[in-house]
């Protein structure tokens, strides 16, 4: 069975979009063509309350919606924060952690109790002396449930196990023995598999890809995904999956446009507003050349920094994307996503396709075919351009700003 899983979401409280609508998540989910979706910030009192409310467990471990076809995984996003020897900053790495079962939750949310967290935040901070301790802590998390699954989300974000914030030399140094216990991690927005593949931490892991959503917007939920072979969709078979890499495709942002992609720091942090980003090599200390601040290092270069080329490339399947109602937009040279002839295009697309994912799995010539006559030439060729890789983001994303997107109309037409 081919499942399409977006496995890392955030509820309102997280900040962002404010409040989730269940039954406009689920609507979006099916346009989509996700399946599962992280519920987000599972261990908040507030939202725990909510989505209980709504929804229903059922033999497969997963929560459903009634009168709808959305299921939803039990997903929170904790922060580990630990003081390691020979680092003169603590080092802050955030993770996925999924739970089979309510029961798992009530468990995590008393170990949690048990070392003085209030569940005041979304995203807890779970905040550790020494790397013993944190080792600790991460079996005492996986024997809650042998199912428990802990993931280190975007990996190489600055927030990342491996970013640049935290200089690793090896993961080892923060999990100790635990480390056998990490079966995949999450790509991030500003990284993709083929960037990731040659780190020897990463090497042989499962590559997941996320959308790390706020809102239910249809240029959010499922930005990123992963379609998992898992046989059935249950929560077991899917941990399975994870765990045994049977990752049929993942669909990537292009790395550039991430928002740590380059080293840089932002206009606002420059006394004349002058934006600065280093698309190449970074300059010496990490120090900005015209004003003598630090620089945010890219996930790029940071990926040079961790890479052993003598590693043989071998990540899964994936696609470089754009969602699907940003790119007609483009093709309209429209902002806003919300514009009536925008949706209209897009409804017509779904009617074709039945579903984003769909669409997207078809080969460009078959999207040209299909949507002849259905929508503008000019919108088909957006399409159509996107689905060939025949795009970029200049300049690309740096110290959290989104890269500027460009689709390359003159070589729509590869194959």
């Amino acid at each position: 069975m081919a499942l399409a899983v977006d496995l890392h979401s955030h509820s309102g409280y997280a900040g962002g979009a404010g409040k989730i609508n269940l039954h406009s998540l689920a609507e979006t989910m099916k346009i989509k063509g996700i399946s599962v979706f992280g519920i987000g910030d599972c261990l908040f009192p507030a939202w725990q309350k909510e989505y209980k409310h709504q929804l229903v467990s059922n033999s497969s471990n997963l929560y459903h919606l009634p009168g709808t076809e959305a299921y939803f995984i039990r997903q929170t996003e904790v922060i580990f924060t630990v003081a390691l020897e020979g680092y003169p900053n603590r080092i802050v790495a955030h993770h996925i952690i999924l739970f089979p079962d309510d029961e798992s939750i009530s468990k995590m949310t008393k170990l949690l109790s048990r070392k003085g967290h209030k569940n005041t935040i979304a995203r807890p901070f779970i905040t550790c002396r020494d790397q013993s301790e944190l080792e600790e802590t991460l079996f005492a998390i996986q024997a809650i449930h042998p199912l428990v699954e802990i993931i280190p989300a975007h990996v190489l974000t600055p927030d990342g196990i491996l970013g640049s914030k935290n200089k690793l030399g090896s993961w080892q140094e923060f999990y100790g023995a635990f480390v056998d216990c990490i079966h995949a991690v999450e790509t991030g927005l500003s990284a993709d598999p083929a960037m990731l593949c040659r780190i020897p931490d990463l090497y042989g892991k499962t590559f997941l890809s996320n959308s790390d959503c706020h809102c239910e917007a249809l240029n959010r939920v499922g930005r990123e995904f992963t379609i998992l072979d898992t046989g059935e969709m249950t929560y077991e078979a899917i941990i399975q999956a994870i765990r045994d890499n049977r990752v049929l495709l993942t669909a990537e942002f292009l790395p550039s446009e991430g928002r740590y992609y380059l080293t840089g720091h932002r206009a606002d942090k420059h006394e004349s507003k002058k934006e600065t980003f280093f698309p190449d090599d970074d300059p010496e200390d990490l120090v900005c050349p015209d004003c003598g601040k630090k620089l945010l290092q890219g996930v790029k270069n940071r990926a040079k920094q961790l890479t052993d080329y003598n590693l043989p490339a071998n990540h899964k399947p994936f696609l470089h994307l754009l969602p699907l109602i940003e790119v007609i937009a483009s093709a309209f040279d429209i902002k806003s996503i919300g514009s009536k002839k925008v949706k209209d295009s897009f409804v017509k697309c779904l009617a074709v396709f039945g579903t984003e994912i769909n669409l997207w799995k078809s080969s460009a010539q078959d999207i040209e075919e299909l949507l002849d006559n259905n929508l503008p030439q000019e919108i088909i060729k957006h399409i159509t351009a996107v689905r060939n890789g025949s795009f970029s983001f200049e300049p690309a994303g740096y110290d959290g700003q989104y890269g500027i997107l460009k689709i390359h109309m003159e070589n729509s037409n590869e194959c």
